[in-house]
């Protein structure tokens, strides 16, 4: 007889949406963590830079418990103190402007929820790591969560060891300057004392408006170490990585002097089209100081494998849709998915039965100028439509028309042959099984200009929709235990999970220009529309000069 067999239970790999389902949108994030470094898309505030040095060093200070838990309880109890300041003081004040006060402020939302005239506080019931009205999950809250990473990349603060479970510190020099400056200018005892109240009143508050981050206009010694540390203005900060944040912010505060308010458009939009077109809103030419060449390139290399992202999103959306509504959800092979997205080309016989390399042809002579990008067969504008189309049943032929034509617009415009040439990417960065802009290239030149439309369209829907979404969601499952598949591998068939609305990536650029603004480099116009202030238009001088 054989012997006992041990039977156990292998646990499900975890269902999440996730967002990149086709693994497109790498290279978009390796780009934008490049151009912005030190910026990412959750360090909303400038003057969280200074308040975490100065909480931290605070506490050595204060405290004579120095045990994690008691800098949890603290800097927690500190964060949810912050941000109600930043409230309150924008009530009192009588200012709507939340970019001015208490936007982005950690914990915010949470503390909104307590009525004006609550009399009595407890701080507990927010700071506290249980309960219904913790402002942050995360036990070391916005700290963790957000700012930490950042804030050690750019040497401001770094754990005390390297031993597991050490106190944040904070860097003598850099981290030492900055809490120095913070401390100068705030009441900093009464802060503290009020941060160790069992219950506090919202008017208690009044006395620490310092904190506000509006205050940071008006703290100078404060506001030049943020401007040296952003915008990297002495030796001391510099870096390859750090020169490029200083040109896209410069970048930034450049085509803000350049353009007025554009009805419809945020100033992101017109950044990235402006970046992408290499032209402002009104189709003149963006000519930028050549300090700021390379980072404009940068930014429309973002945005031309955005599209690229977009376009391929949108044809995978369409295919899964139509099989949820037509086919119950249930699909043979991966190759029936080709026959499903060219049943959803516009209906011209003539264009589905033409040469990919002759319709790229005819294209180049009949799209609107690269400077035209308000124009609605620009495609700048058909990227906008793919994310704005929705997942509804009309929504499947606009989102394969759009993503057809954005892919064979980017091949009419032309394609450079490395795009990622002036960043810093490892040789081997850009696998050839992947999908971006040199796979693009590449497939363009060895496979697709002598298909016809119909036998592309189902090439893109079979090996870059289909197959290109199983292989990333069995790479996700394997490599992390998450159950990402949007269209699940079943015995003789394939099912639809559910149908992903495209996304498009958040290149920081949002809070790049709240921390302009924080920095009193620029500030809103009477149709609250960004202008540079003299300080924004003296920084950007210096910026360029240097």
């Amino acid at each position: 007889m054989s012997g006992p067999t041990d039977v156990g239970w292998v646990e499900p790999a975890k269902p999440i949406r996730g967002l990149d389902h086709l693994g497109v949108q790498a290279p978009c994030i390796a780009l934008y963590a490049q151009l912005l470094p030190g910026i990412t898309n959750v360090t909303d505030r400038a003057r969280y830079y200074s308040f975490h040095p100065w909480l931290i060093r605070s506490f050595e200070q204060r405290y004579r418990d120095h045990s994690i838990d008691e800098f949890r309880r603290v800097l927690r109890r500190a964060e949810c103190l912050f941000a109600l300041i930043a409230i309150r003081h924008a009530r009192v004040a009588g200012d709507d402007d939340d970019g001015r006060h208490g936007a982005g402020m950690v914990g915010r939302f949470s503390l909104l929820r307590i009525p004006e005239q609550e009399k009595a506080i407890d701080l507990d019931d927010y700071a506290g790591l249980e309960g219904p009205n913790r402002y942050f999950k995360n036990r070391l809250g916005g700290l963790g969560q957000y700012y930490f990473g950042p804030l050690r990349d750019l040497r401001v603060l770094d754990y005390t060891s390297e031993k597991e479970g050490a106190l944040p510190g904070y860097d003598k020099v850099r981290g030492g300057a900055l809490a120095d400056a913070f401390g100068a200018g705030v009441p900093e005892d009464d802060f503290f004392r009020l941060l160790e109240k069992s219950k506090i009143r919202w008017s208690d508050l009044d006395g620490l408006v310092e904190f506000c981050p509006c205050s940071l206009r008006k703290r100078k010694v404060e506001r030049t170490l943020l401007l040296d540390l952003f915008l990297v203005r002495s030796e001391a900060y510099q870096s390859a990585e750090s020169t490029n944040r200083r040109a896209s912010l410069a970048l930034a505060l450049d085509l803000v002097g350049r353009c007025t308010r554009l009805e419809g458009y945020n100033l992101e939009n017109v950044f990235r089209a402006s970046t992408y077109s290499r032209a402002l809103p009104d189709g003149t030419p963006w000519e930028v100081h050549p300090s700021l060449l390379r980072v404009q390139r940068g930014w429309a290399i973002y945005e031309q494998n955005e599209l690229l992202s977009l376009a391929l999103q949108a044809l995978f959306a369409a295919i899964l849709g139509a099989i949820e509504r037509d086919q119950s959800g249930r699909l043979e092979s991966s190759a029936a998915a080709g026959d499903i997205c060219v049943g959803l080309l516009p209906s011209s016989a003539r264009f589905r039965k033409r040469r990919v390399a002759d319709v790229v042809s005819e294209l180049r002579s009949t799209l609107p100028a690269m400077s035209a990008w308000k124009d609605d067969a620009h495609e700048i504008q058909r990227g906008w439509k793919i994310l704005e189309a929705g997942t509804e049943d009309t929504a499947f032929a606009v989102l394969v028309e759009e993503g057809v034509q954005v892919l064979l617009t980017l091949l009419a415009r032309g394609l450079d042959e490395n795009p990622y040439a002036e960043f810093d990417f490892e040789p081997d960065h850009f696998d050839a099984r992947e999908v971006h802009l040199l796979s693009f290239k590449q497939a363009w030149q060895s496979t697709w200009a002598d298909m016809t439309i119909e036998q592309w369209v189902r090439w893109l829907a079979v090996h870059w929709g289909i197959q290109r979404h199983l292989s990333v969601a069995l790479r996700k499952m394997r490599g992390e235990r998450r159950d990402t598949f949007r269209i699940r591998p079943l015995e003789q068939e394939l099912r639809v999970v559910e149908v992903p609305p495209p996304a498009a990536t958040v290149p920081r650029l949002g809070k790049a220009f709240q921390i302009l603004r924080d920095l009193d480099l620029t500030d809103l116009d009477a149709d609250e529309w960004p202008i540079l202030t003299s300080s924004g238009r003296k920084e950007l001088e210096a910026c360029l000069a240097s």
